[in-house]
């Protein structure tokens, strides 16, 4: 009698996956709190297989030249000689800041370079990136 009563018992237990799901459920929102937020420069670059990877870990101002070497920085055409007002603000934002100019392979090397010596100027350390 005694062994039906245990078995009847041991048949009787559910397992609660509530808990379980509560824990889950707060693992997800923190890490999408948490998650870095990754600034693009607005434009897709088509970038040539031959150049060295010089990305900067974490590049504060992205800075792209188009193959039509229109430059775009935070999604908006922004004209050679507006460059360097765009760059002093974000500066002034952040005086920390890298940036990273990413060339496309059709872009003419020197609106590249133009670009590059316009943060020279400013006194903010860049890489450029033309790679794939």
């Amino acid at each position: 009698m005694a062994r039906s009563r245990q078995a009847s018992k041991a048949e009787d237990v559910e397992m609660d996956m509530t808990p379980m799901l509560d824990v889950v459920f707060i693992l997800l929102i923190f890490f999408i709190v948490t998650a870095v937020f990754v600034k693009e420069p607005g434009v897709d670059i088509n970038k040539p297989l031959w150049t060295q990877d010089l990305n900067a870990e974490k590049p504060s101002i992205m800075v792209a030249v188009a193959n039509d070497n229109q430059i775009w920085i935070n999604k908006k055409i922004v004209p050679l000689a507006g460059v360097s007002t765009v760059l002093e603000k974000m500066k002034a934002e952040n005086p920390k800041a890298e940036g990273v100019i990413q060339g496309d392979q059709l872009a003419k090397i020197g609106t590249v370079l133009d670009v590059q010596d316009i943060f020279l100027s400013i006194g903010i350390p860049v890489k450029v990136s033309i790679d794939q």
